[in-house]
């Protein structure tokens, strides 16, 4: 099973693979561009940051959430300085949740695939949810958060899973 590439910047073994990844970090400096082999999931946390990516260059801010499809090209210029939760997500890992999803309507992963892709047809997009809307959501991001640090994804897998399919509502 091959491993995001966000994740092999994390010293791990071979046995610590991780479809699910997590981290909260401040930037000050810009950053890109760059592009991962996994899907990502940006909330802004505190902050603002002009964003560059397929859609062009577009403004960030606290309450925003930035989806980036696998291996979508983007930068990010901080106005001052960024809190962000990331959270990288295993295309593979995707497709077999989007699979499991719609069982009823899919085939098999094949299928799955050809369904996401039209489905979320966008490589790069902003959802505006509101800092109060998306300040329901941190509570979830900072246990994906604490429970990817230590690497062990197998023996956090059904909270990392709640956690990552949480919904506030």
């Amino acid at each position: 099973m091959r491993a995001c590439f966000a994740a092999r910047l994390m010293p791990l073994a071979i046995h610590d693979y991780q479809p699910i990844l997590a981290r909260t970090r401040t930037v000050h400096r810009p950053i890109g561009p760059v592009a991962y082999d996994c899907i990502k999931i940006i909330v802004i946390r505190s902050g603002s940051a002009i964003l560059f990516s397929e859609f062009g260059q577009k403004p960030v801010n606290v309450g925003d959430v930035v989806l980036l499809g696998a291996n979508t090209l983007y930068g990010s210029e901080p106005e001052g300085h960024i809190t962000v939760t990331t959270v990288y997500l295993d295309t593979d890992y995707v497709i077999d949740q989007v699979f499991w999803q719609h069982a009823g309507l899919l085939q098999d992963r094949l299928e799955a695939h050809g369904f996401a892709e039209t489905v979320y047809s966008e490589p790069a997009q902003i959802l505006r949810l509101g800092e109060e809307r998306a300040g329901m959501l941190m509570p979830w991001l900072d246990e994906l958060v604490e429970r990817s640090i230590d690497g062990g994804f197998a023996r956090n897998f059904y909270r990392m899973r709640r956690c990552g399919s949480a919904s506030p509502t």
